[in-house]
């Protein structure tokens, strides 16, 4: 196996002393005394559960409407994805991948060997799922079929009918498809059905994090048949075995009040799109509406992003996402899910900076 770099992850460490950083996909953080709890003074630190504690894949599997049963937690959604890639996909298998991405479900199936084909969207379609290039390029031997659902960075969303459609592409190329659906829900009422749903090749990736604002507990998880669990969870006993109850236990409190966490996203989400909307109308060098849901946007630059972006850090110490990490460099990621004081002096300072250069 060789992996290639985490340029993404690598970048946010180089920069985390900057002022500003507009590009978090998160919704902002949530604390533990917000729970207004405590953690129970008999809980077992000696033992944990294979799988996940019982009550927290019971509320994981309510989200996905699935069974417990087809639930299996993760040290985060990203050990979910290293799992996959590792138990299904081997050296030469071909891989399919939706553009732009999240960069860890485009390069973990390189890190096992596979041969990745991009299958890139355009931005002047809208992002518009192409079907027929996706079953044309699936063919007979495609392994794997990767996406986000909504799509990080874009957040567009994968409708029921694009899901089905996935589905049978899988039975006719004897593949399955991965959808991460780690920011699904933050569609609100327009949110998508889970590919959990749609039979025994759709497999789900989430996590508390981004919904929650509770990234250190590294909880997610995935949802799929259980014969496909099995074969992750063996693999899974060689890399983090059971995760930690004390993270699981407080995921559960959060699952728990899964609606609450809902509230409290649409509510900063609201707040922030209308100001990059009110920002954006004033960057005619940025083109791209912002989405009506998700806590991310993508706008293309005339302006070199690379160039922007240093000099944004540099002059500003504001952190935008470039994005080359996505697969599509003209264009960069925003974050809607902070502050919002932080977001308005952002948006200011790439404000100034494209008129000091246009």
């Amino acid at each position: 196996m060789e992996f290639p770099p985490f340029e993404h992850l690598l970048y946010y460490e180089r920069v985390h002393g900057a002022r500003l950083n507009i590009s978090f996909s998160n919704i902002r953080e949530f604390r533990l005394d917000g729970f207004g709890r405590s953690l129970p003074k008999d809980l077992d630190l000696n033992w944990t559960f294979r799988n996940g504690t019982p009550e927290l894949r019971r509320l994981i599997a309510r989200r996905h409407r699935a069974s417990p049963n087809r639930v299996l937690v993760t040290t985060g959604a990203t050990e979910g994805n290293f799992l996959v890639n590792a138990s299904l996909v081997h050296p030469r298998d071909r891989v399919l991948v939706d553009i732009p991405i999240y960069s860890p479900l485009r390069d973990v199936p390189r890190g096992v060997g596979a041969k990745v084909v991009e299958i890139p969207r355009e931005c002047k379609d809208g992002w518009r799922l192409d079907l027929d290039r996706w079953r044309k390029l699936a063919g007979r031997r495609a392994c794997l079929l990767v996406f986000a659902n909504l799509n990080n960075p874009t957040s567009t969303a994968l409708s029921r009918s694009d899901l089905r459609a996935l589905a049978d592409i899988a039975e006719e190329c004897d593949g399955h498809v991965l959808v991460d659906e780690t920011f699904r829900e933050l569609a609100f009422e327009n949110r998508p059905p889970s590919a959990a749903e749609f039979g025994p090749r759709m497999i789900a990736l989430s996590t508390v994090t981004k919904v929650c604002g509770l990234g250190t507990l590294r909880v997610g998880w995935i949802v799929g048949a259980p014969d496909l669990l099995e074969r992750f969870a063996g693999l899974k006993d060689y890399t983090t075995g059971g995760g930690s109850i004390v993270s699981q236990t407080i995921a559960s409190w959060a699952l728990g009040r899964w609606d609450f966490f809902l509230r409290r996203a649409k509510r900063i989400l609201d707040a922030n799109r209308k100001i990059a909307t009110d920002a954006l109308r004033d960057l005619p060098a940025l083109q791209g509406d912002v989405p009506v849901g998700g806590s991310v946007l993508f706008p293309h630059s005339t302006v070199h992003v690379g160039k922007l972006a240093s000099r944004l850090l540099k002059q500003y110490g504001t952190v935008i996402a470039e994005g080359r990490f996505f697969g599509v460099p003209d264009h960069f990621r925003l974050g809607l899910g902070g502050e919002p004081r932080d977001l308005r002096m952002g948006l200011a300072n790439l404000r100034r900076l494209l008129r000091a250069v246009s």
